[in-house]
Order: structure tokens, then sequence, then C-alpha cells
């Protein structure tokens, strides 16, 4: 085994080790409210989608949103770890989430984004968001293993669409057809799992969660504070994935994968219809590399991970959130821009670890 290999394999195994343990103690506070928790109970109920069953199962305080719109791709996801106890499939949840979070950043120092507000948001929550990015990272650092990529690009689809339907976007601008195939063979698979398991009826009343789910969104201040771009019109939302998507496939185009990884999320995040200010932990797997580089990124990256904690100290959210998402976005298409003289892209190792 190559020593840079080990040494990533020793990263990943810290980093969930900490997040894991992290994650133990802050579930054990009464006051502990996980998201995590509304995953782990659904899938659990005869209909995943019942919210009053949900909200009579968790109890509650008001205060806290009840709901579970996850699509029924995320089924299967979320069954497994029903097997266990809630709380030790949050820590395994957390530990996964770090153990991603190292090996797609490929950094012997990913142990210390831990420390940062968007991390300490959503690891000990449950959030979807480090996983999630991790896996879209490691398919765009991957394309050279095409049915690993499709296989990673499938996770991210099966567990939150929204935020990742960027990404199939600009592989079909760039014409990475054998990882787009994989892609759409692994979601089928996930799909005839998800339907033959909990029955193509979960379907259905997907679909009626999710109008509902926006009227529980706009009555609910609670989350209206939490979005990052709210009041941005549907069409606003549709130009920046359609934008987003052929700028990020420009910039993958001449080798700058992370860039086009930060472009796409972004653009991701301003068209979802639901992105939270902990999905800004999305991105943390790609902050090693910028920092590395010393581009306007590297600084952009820093700042990005910390606005949630700047917001707890009094920072208004809107229109900040936005306005960071925007600044990253910016950076990365500057540092991703052969201006002025041609410059030769900064080549990402492949990893051989699997995500």
């Amino acid at each position: 085994m190559r020593r840079d290999t080990l040494i990533i394999l020793v990263s990943a195994a810290l980093t969930a080790a900490v997040a894991g343990a992290f994650t133990w103690y802050i579930s054990g506070l009464p006051t502990h409210r996980p998201d995590f928790a509304m995953m782990w109970q659904a899938v659990q109920l005869p209909q995943p989608y019942d919210r009053e069953a949900l909200d009579a199962t968790l109890r509650w305080e008001a205060r806290f949103p009840v709901a579970f719109v996850y699509p029924p791709t995320a089924l299967p996801i979320f069954g497994l770890l029903g097997l266990l106890t809630m709380r030790a499939a949050l820590v395994l949840w957390a530990a996964l989430s770090g153990a991603s979070l190292a090996l797609a950043s490929r950094s012997k120092w990913a142990v210390l984004l831990l420390l940062t507000p968007s991390l300490l948001w959503a690891i000990p929550g449950g959030q979807t968001s480090v996983l999630l990015g991790a896996t879209l990272l490691g398919s765009l650092l991957l394309l050279k293993r095409p049915i690993v990529s499709g296989v990673l690009l499938a996770m991210a689809l099966a567990l939150k669409p929204q935020l990742a339907i960027v990404f199939p976007l600009l592989l079909l601008i760039d014409r990475r057809w054998s990882v787009l195939v994989a892609a759409a063979v692994a979601y089928i698979g996930v799909t005839l799992i998800s339907t033959i398991v909990f029955g193509p009826q979960q379907w259905v009343e997907w679909l009626r969660a999710v109008p509902a789910f926006v009227d529980l969104h706009q009555s609910m201040n609670l989350l209206q504070r939490n979005e990052i771009a709210p009041g941005v019109p549907a069409v606003v939302r549709a130009i920046a994935v359609l934008a987003g998507a052929w700028i990020a496939a420009r910039a993958l185009q001449g080798g700058n994968r992370v860039e086009a990884f930060v472009i796409a999320s972004a653009a991701a995040l301003i068209g979802s219809l639901h992105a939270m200010g902990y999905e800004f932990a999305m991105l943390a797997p790609a902050c090693p590399a910028l920092i590395a580089r010393r581009r306007w990124s590297a600084s952009a990256i820093f700042v990005f991970l910390l606005i949630p904690g700047f917001i707890w100290f009094g920072l208004p959210p809107h229109p900040f959130r936005l306005l960071a998402v925007l600044w990253l976005a910016g950076a990365a298409i500057v540092d991703s821009a052969p201006i002025g003289r041609a410059r030769k892209p900064v080549q990402i190792a492949e990893s051989r670890a699997t995500l």
C-alpha cells in the first residue's frame, strides 16, 4: 500500500472516530432534536410520508417542524439504519460522513474541518449534506473510472436530487456518456429496490407529501430563516441551474474538477426550492484542495464555511448566506478561467480508496 493512501485512510478513520464521538456526546443531551430522527423514524412507520403519524411518534415541541420528504429512492438507505437504535444509527451516520469527508478531500487535515461552524451544525444533526458533497466531489474526481463515478452520482441523486441535479447536466454537456449510463443503471437499480421493498404506493405518497411540505415551509419562520435563497423567482432558479451546469462543464473541460464541483454545488443551492443553511457543509470536502491552490477560492471557501458561525453571533442570515454562495461561486469561476496568460490546471490525484 502506498504511503499517501495509508495516510488518507488513517485520516478517514480519525475523522470518522471524532465525528462519531462528538455526535454520541451531543445526542445524549436532553434538548437535542436532530433532523436525522425524522429519517430514522419515518422508515419504520407503515407510511413513511404520514406527517401526522411521524409527529405523534416523535412528540417534539411545536416549534420544531416535523416532516419526511426524502424521495423513495432514499428509503433503502435509511431503512438499513433503521435496524439500529436511533442514537447508534445517528453516530454511525456521523462516522460515515466524517470518513467520506476525509476520503473525498484527500487531506490528512480533514479532521480539522469538523471544527468549522458548518460541520458543527450538520454532523451532530445527522444531515445528509457532508455525505452528499463527498459523493458528488468523488464522482468528478473519479471520472476516469466511469462505473465508480456513475454509482457515486446515482447515490447522490437517490439521496437528495434537488442538490445533485446540476451534476448530470454538466456531465451531459461534457458528453461523459459512460458515467451517465453507469449512473442511470445504478439509479434504476435503487428505484427497483425501493419499489419492491417499500411498495410502489410510496411514490404516490411522496408526490402528495411534497406540496404539503412546501406549505409547511411557508408557514414556519424557523424554516424560512434557515433558507439560503429565499424569495428567488422560479425562473431565476432555473437560470442558475442551467448556467451553473454550463460554467461547471467548462471548468471541468479545463481540468479544474474541484472548481467545477464548487460551481455546480453553488448553482444547486441557489436553484433548489429547499436549501437550508446546513447545506453549506456539502462544500467542506473541497476546502483542502482549494486552500492548497492559494487562489481566490482559498479565502472564499474558508469564509463560506464560517458564515453560519457569524450568523449565530448576530449576522443577518439574509442576504449573507446567498452572498456567501455567490462569492464562492464567483471565486471558483475566476480560478477556473484562463485569464491573461494560459496556465496549467492543477491535477488532482484520484483516490485509490472508495467513498
